[in-house]
């Protein structure tokens, strides 16, 4: 195995200082790499960073496995970077001396990057000055920022040590709904709800392709009865071939908004745990939300014991009830098929199969997708052809 570049936290020549403050200088000299002589897109003297694929060819994976948590270590480093120097820039208001009207507005023309981009730059470096707790774990590369611009949203002096706590140890996919949950337990519901409803927005934008990209941020009472909407016009509906889950879910969207959606009903499931109440994606729910959905949508609740699991009903049947099909649904996110991670229009599947005595109860219910599921009941059929052979045979 090759041995692993060192990583910008244990070379003092690769951390966030080595290019900046006392001693740099001392550094060049000592053989250290000018990286701020160094054009975007060219090598480094040093040639430890091979831009060329065909210096990668002889390069182990393990060493590619190590050149890239380097190289990601000092992307954050650099980005940290900026984000204080953007902090600084804009606690003077000097972008104001060159005409612009702010300093997003300066640094997207100077940066080259779109003006959203740069407004979230510019609310992070803010929020980095404000709560010095955040700065520090950005600079200790604990939060990155792709989970500090979720969390310059949301803090404030009372939440600021609890959300970073839960950053840390969340991931940053799922931070968004770590927060809302953790608001639903420890917020006022009537602020909840006053926040929720004034951050609504409606907004489109023509893409480079020509599509229009639309944006809408709803509340979550709102949201459910709409997600499950478009989702039974999906499984009603005939797709073309080769349509994506993403392209029948706009298909479905342009129908209900354009025909009005009335010969969809669907079903909202919520799911209620001792923690609180969710949608079927983790969507916290307060109870004022839920009674707010009873009078206008179809709503399910899906009861879970105190060990987190939803509470089983198996009455004896071939095919699972609407409540064993919600309860299985929550035991088995994803495809049962060991290594595949499929998440949509999985199907209920017995695992020992109903025509040789498998009840249909929750332990003998799991969900496939729908390639695993034909391929289960392929097998199934070639191991009975191959059984009936052989008794062919002996009977001969």
């Amino acid at each position: 195995m090759s041995e692993a570049p060192a990583t910008a936290r244990s070379n003092p020549d690769l951390s966030r200082n080595s290019t900046t403050g006392p001693g740099t200088e001392q550094r060049r000299d000592e053989g250290g790499p000018d990286r701020r002589a160094v054009r975007p897109g060219a090598r480094s003297d040093a040639g430890t960073r091979p831009r060329a694929r065909a210096d990668l060819v002889s390069r182990s994976s393990d060493r590619l496995e190590s050149e890239v948590i380097d190289l990601s270590e000092r992307l954050a480093a650099g980005t940290y970077e900026l984000l204080v120097l953007v902090g600084e820039l804009d606690h003077r208001g000097t972008f104001a001396l060159s005409g612009a009207l702010s300093c997003a507005a300066w640094l997207a023309d100077v940066c080259k990057i779109e003006v959203c981009t740069a407004r979230t730059q510019v609310r992070v470096a803010r929020a980095m000055r404000r709560f010095p707790t955040l700065d520090e774990a950005m600079a200790a590369g604990d939060i990155s920022f792709s989970k500090a611009r979720v969390l310059a949203a949301c803090l404030t002096e009372d939440n600021a040590e609890a959300l970073i706590e839960i950053a840390e140890r969340t991931a940053a996919g799922k931070l968004s709904s770590a927060i809302a949950a953790w608001s639903q337990r420890n917020e006022d519901a009537d602020v909840i709800r006053r926040r929720q409803h004034e951050s609504r927005s409606a907004s489109w934008r023509t893409e480079p392709s020509g599509t229009v990209l639309i944006t809408v941020r709803v509340t979550p009472e709102a949201a459910g009865p709409v997600i499950s909407a478009i989702d039974a016009a999906v499984m009603r509906n005939s797709a073309s071939a080769g349509a994506s889950l993403a392209q029948q879910r706009a298909d479905a969207f342009v129908g209900l908004v354009t025909d009005g959606g009335g010969s969809v009903s669907a079903e909202v499931i919520v799911h209620v745990r001792e923690d609180g109440n969710t949608l079927t994606d983790g969507t916290p729910l307060s109870d004022n939300a839920v009674t707010e959905m009873l009078p206008g949508s179809l709503i399910s609740l899906l009861l879970h014991d105190n060990e987190r699991q939803p509470i089983d009903a198996s009455p004896r049947r071939r095919f699972p009830t609407p409540r064993q099909k919600r309860v299985n649904a929550e035991r088995y996110p994803e495809c049962a098929h060991p290594g595949c991670h499929a998440t949509v229009f999985l199907q209920h599947d017995h695992i020992q199969p109903y025509d040789q005595g498998g009840p249909t109860v929750l332990s003998n219910l799991q969900r496939l997708c729908g390639p695993h599921n034909r391929a289960k009941e392929q097998a199934r059929a070639a191991s009975r052809a191959g059984g009936a052979g052989t008794t062919a045979d002996t009977a001969a």
